[in-house]
């Protein structure tokens, strides 16, 4: 995979993918007289590390996206079970979509939070009241997408922060939903037993310095991780052209002013929102080509994306 992935280095776009290798090996060395190596000295090789596995899954939520509206299979006002939830997320509408978790902080008042996020598509005004939990980020139009998300005991909002053409939310013209979930009690999902143990091939960090991506990207499950002390959300945009750093530049702050970019682009899912600590699984089938990560989440209170701080990141599949 190449990269020339500028990250969130404050004030600076710089190039980093981290890569980490491990081998251990030694050279038998012979005596004064050129004898032959000993056995105590032969190179010897680590065994390979087993792979994370899928958690399993208590339920399965299937959510179809429109203008402006999730539905949500089984009934969000059901009752839902905390622990690990499979989504499978279905943008049937004409817009892009994407389904964000948040849980409300413990002694939250309802009221302070619909009043601070009132009226503000950055979602900068009520970030400071919920933890974000991870979901799917946005998809185009006729795409479907399939992630894991912890869901937490309590209310939980589900929703969608795309900007229509006038830069307006699709949550501040409806599309979000509370959940209910109980205390986690569920045996496992037999409707997501499929998917349950299969390996993880790798792990998305949301670090300090910026994202790590990992290398290759085959088709499968991957762990995504927010490790540093900022929100982050991993978007996935697949380009239709390739592009330098400084054109990439352009492309986030086209991006980040709700601009059509001169390069095509579509979106191709990623994780949703994930605050400090919280981690989720997200399962990927990339074709070949040139790829844009970007943040789109702010500070609490600071409306500016965090894509426009550095954090985004060019990544290639395949042979691209």
């Amino acid at each position: 995979m190449r990269s020339g992935a500028p990250v969130r280095i404050r004030g600076l776009a710089a190039v980093y993918i981290a890569l980490a290798a491990f081998a251990i090996g030694c050279g038998g060395g012979g005596t004064a007289g050129g004898s032959d190596t000993s056995d105590e000295d032969a190179a010897t090789t680590s065994a390979p590390q087993p792979r994370e596995r899928l958690p399993e899954t208590v339920q399965t939520l299937g959510i179809d996206a429109t203008e402006y509206a999730f539905e949500i299979d089984p009934d969000e006002l059901e009752g839902l079970e905390a622990g690990w939830t499979r989504l499978e997320f279905d943008n049937v509408g004409q817009e892009p979509h994407q389904v964000m978790f948040a849980r409300i902080k413990d002694g939250v008042d309802m009221a302070e939070l619909a009043a601070a996020g009132a009226n503000d598509s950055s979602g900068a005004g009520a970030i400071e009241f919920v933890d974000m939990i991870g979901g799917v980020s946005y998809i185009g139009p006729g795409q479907q997408t399939t992630a894991l998300v912890d869901l937490t005991e309590g209310p939980v909002l589900a929703m969608c922060y795309v900007p229509d053409r006038n830069g307006v939310a699709h949550a501040l013209l409806g599309m979000s939903t509370t959940l209910t979930v109980a205390g986690g009690s569920a045996s496992p999902d037999p409707a997501g037993a499929d998917g349950a143990g299969e390996e993880v091939l790798g792990t998305f960090e949301l670090a300090e310095d910026g994202y790590q991506v990992p290398d290759p990207l085959d088709a499968g499950w991957y762990k995504v991780e927010n490790t540093d002390t900022a929100l982050h959300e991993l978007s996935l945009l697949e380009l239709g052209a390739t592009v330098d750093e400084a054109e990439a530049g352009l492309l986030v702050e086209d991006l980040a002013a709700n601009r059509t970019p001169e390069v095509e682009l579509e979106a191709v899912g990623g994780m949703g929102a994930i605050s400090p600590g919280y981690e989720g699984y997200l399962h990927l089938d990339l074709e070949d080509g040139d790829y844009l990560a970007v943040d789109f989440m702010p500070d609490p209170g600071e409306p500016r994306p965090h894509m426009l701080d550095g954090y985004w990141a060019l990544f290639s599949t395949g042979d691209a």
